[in-house]
């Protein structure tokens, strides 16, 4: 492996570590604002949404293929990292704390898809397996914020989110150090035409179909990350003497951690039998995991652990095939604008899968799993068409 992606890869997981910061410290923030479960949901939407919009920005405009990748990540470190510290002040109000939260979204928007395009700059032909690295690093830093708060369980919240910004100042610094990859391409500012870039992605039915199966994985992936604690929770008191934040927080980062063992591994596998394989397999199991949960959940403590661990390792590793496949599929000038495209889109579906899980949790509790298994289902239907199982060499 390149040492720059060993450098990329690890300032990706130090900037994510902004996404789910306040879901980290979850009971207090719920206490601070007198939140509900839906109130959760609406926290982590207002990230999703500043990301929606950043990345919309970034397609619109174009400024993801005509700009220097490593200035674009490392201005949106230190963007998302000053939005996010912001939070920490005294009796901030929950709307102003919204706000900030959009922007770190925005900031994120920078972050995560324009550093997969840094990551392809330094090695175009390894895209599979150098994105599985990345989108595992993306799956360490989004569960750092729970490790943090099992480490300082003692300390006050604020001190989840404070080390979560600097954390992202270190990944800004490192970024604009190595710079960019001898493969990248900028796209000539007078030839720029969204418009005429859609048109040509979506003519481009290799990179619509890798792009349908990203958004059935999207319906499920960021609604399962925030439901991780409910679940957990409800879990504790109905099949365990245990019941702490600490051990919500320590498992909560284990679950969902355990999917970057899963993105690595399907990085590896994809070397031998294609990202199109991984991809598919990914969602299978992810989508089976999400039927038989409600009905296998809260009767043993340590089955409840075993399933959440193998769901987390599932949930995720197919995004990174993805992602390489549309980045295979499309002109070498529109990965920037491809890609986050792709994630403007699949993060618009979460949304409506977070909003739907935290309001109904209450309610229906282990079977919200079924309001997720439609996106892995589709998904599969509309990725397999066009692909197959092992169809990936044509790219």
């Amino acid at each position: 492996m390149h040492k720059a992606i060993a450098f990329i890869v690890f300032a990706e997981m130090l900037g994510t570590s902004l996404w789910f910061s306040t879901n980290g410290v979850i009971a207090q923030i719920k206490e601070l604002w007198h939140l509900s479960d839906s109130g959760i949901g609406v926290i982590t939407n207002s990230v999703q949404l500043g990301f929606i919009f950043g990345t919309l920005v970034f397609a619109v405009t174009g400024f993801a293929d005509r700009y220097r990748p490593s200035i674009i990540v490392s201005l949106c470190c230190l963007t998302g990292a000053l939005a996010n510290f912001l939070i920490v002040i005294d009796n901030i109000p929950f709307l102003t704390a919204l706000l900030l939260r959009f922007i770190v979204g925005m900031s994120l928007a920078g972050i995560y898809p324009i550093g997969m395009k840094l990551i392809i700059t330094w090695d175009p032909k390894g895209a599979g397996n150098s994105l599985s690295l990345l989108v595992g690093m993306l799956v360490m830093g989004s569960a750092l914020p729970y490790l943090i708060r099992a480490v300082g369980i003692s300390l006050d919240w604020q001190y989840t989110i404070s080390t979560a910004s600097i954390f992202c100042l270190l990944s800004a610094m490192i970024i604009f150090i190595l710079g960019d990859g001898p493969h990248l391409k900028i796209k000539d500012y007078q030839r720029a035409n969204f418009t005429s870039d859609l048109k040509s992605l979506f003519k481009n039915k290799r990179y619509v179909s890798s792009a349908l199966g990203y958004f059935g994985h999207m319906w499920e992936l960021y609604a399962f990350w925030t439901c991780v604690p409910l679940i957990l929770t409800i879990s504790l008191l109905k099949t365990s003497s245990l019941n702490s934040e600490y051990t919500v927080s320590f498992l909560s980062f284990f679950i969902i951690g355990m999917g970057g063992i899963g993105c690595i591994t399907g990085g590896f596998i994809s070397k031998i039998y294609g990202s199109a394989f991984v991809a598919s397999a990914s969602l299978f199991i992810s989508g089976l995991i999400c039927l038989v949960y409600p009905l296998l959940g809260n009767i043993y403590f340590e089955l409840d652990i075993l399933i959440l661990a193998l769901w987390g390792f599932f949930v995720i590793t197919d995004s990174p095939q993805f992602s390489a496949i549309s980045s295979l599929a499309c002109p070498k000038d529109l990965v920037g604008t491809a890609l986050t495209l792709q994630n403007c889109v699949g993060f618009s579906i979460s949304m409506i899968t977070i909003y739907l899980t935290t309001l109904l949790y209450d309610s229906m509790g282990n079977y919200i799993a079924w309001i997720l298994l439609p996106g892995p289902v589709i998904g599969l239907i509309f990725f397999i068409k066009e692909f197959g199982i092992i169809e990936e060499r044509k790219l």
